[in-house]
């Protein structure tokens, strides 16, 4: 965590910036033992997890009853996998929740360190500015986490710190698509990040920013749901197909029928994403042809196409040949 502080050091002072008075060293080095210890609880099991899933593929390689020893090995290790990887994800979101105002001050500390490597021009990429916007997000997730859950669970509170932290991260994307048609800009977004850390490092979370900038109640981002129905659509569909392909070696049908029966096994398997209402994405947006977008026109055209009873007849979808003078 000094190490990382010294970097937000090095880059305000390299965009002539004011360091905050207090950087919160306790938040961020409660943040660092915090992800020390769930790197290290999730590396160890999903090794194992690993370990399980190889030993029981190799188990049903070698054994004459493949099928037997994949329903008795092969799969319980699957699922051991799949709760595994699901337990992690659920100890990530306790932990950045638990632990939401050292998650937000890590947050603007590290996003600080990515303006300074966006604004030298030698070093200004494509990669560079994708890792600024990934940081960007990140805060403000941070921010909405922490008004939820940093500080009281009463409704007046939750309401008022999450207008404030809406309306800080309005902010900071606003300077950050700023710095996207100016590189300069990126010194507004330091500077914002550096207001936000002191108003932390006060304890006066009210203060972000004024009540003309705070977002309407209306347009706070409520919390999201965990994607409960996704977990049981991917269920469902991994214990569709293991019943079909048990259903079609109970018929005596060989691995080579499998191949053969493949798009329809496909097609039974999409049945759980269309009744939890959760359609994969390939799925949902089809490709079709479309038009080319058509220029602009004036106000006087618009009113005129409006009041043509031609507008209403539809275009036909089919691709235009480009004229090659």
């Amino acid at each position: 965590m000094r190490t990382l502080i010294h970097e937000a050091e090095g880059a305000l002072n390299g965009l002539g910036i004011q360091n905050p008075k207090q950087w919160g060293e306790a938040e961020l080095k409660v943040w660092d033992l915090a992800e020390r210890g769930r790197r290290v609880v999730s590396v160890s099991l999903l090794l194992l997890c690993l370990i399980t899933v190889c030993t029981g593929a190799l188990l049903t390689a070698l054994v004459e009853h493949h099928w037997d020893m994949a329903m008795e090995m092969w799969l319980p290790s699957y699922a051991f996998f799949l709760l595994t990887v699901c337990y992690v994800q659920l100890d990530l979101i306790a932990i950045r929740r638990g632990r939401s105002p050292a998650y937000a001050q890590w947050a603007a500390v590290s996003t600080l360190v990515a303006c300074q490597t966006q604004a030298d021009e030698s070093q200004a990429t494509s990669v560079t500015t994708a890792q600024l916007s990934r940081n960007v997000e990140r805060l403000s997730d941070a921010l909405i986490t922490y008004a939820q859950f940093g500080v009281s669970r009463k409704p007046g509170p939750r309401a008022a710190l999450l207008t404030q932290c809406a309306g800080m991260s309005q902010r900071l994307e606003s300077a950050f698509e700023a710095s996207l048609r100016d590189r300069s800009q990126v010194r507004v977004l330091a500077k914002h990040i550096v207001h936000l850390i002191d108003a932390l490092g006060r304890q006066e979370p009210l203060n972000m920013v004024s009540s003309a900038e705070s977002a309407p109640a209306e347009s706070v981002p409520a919390e999201g749901p965990l994607p409960w129905r996704m977990v049981m659509a991917h269920l469902l569909a991994f214990l569709t197909g293991v019943g079909l392909i048990a259903g079609f070696k109970a018929l005596g049908l060989s691995a080579e029928y499998l191949l053969l029966l493949a798009p329809l096994i496909y097609l039974v398997v999409q049945i759980p994403y269309l009744a939890t209402g959760r359609i994969p994405t390939a799925l949902r947006h089809l490709p079709r042809l479309a038009a080319p977008m058509p220029e602009p026109a004036s106000e006087s055209e618009v009113r005129t196409s409006d009041s043509d009873a031609s507008a209403d007849v539809p275009r036909q979808l089919v691709p235009v040949p480009q004229r090659h003078d």
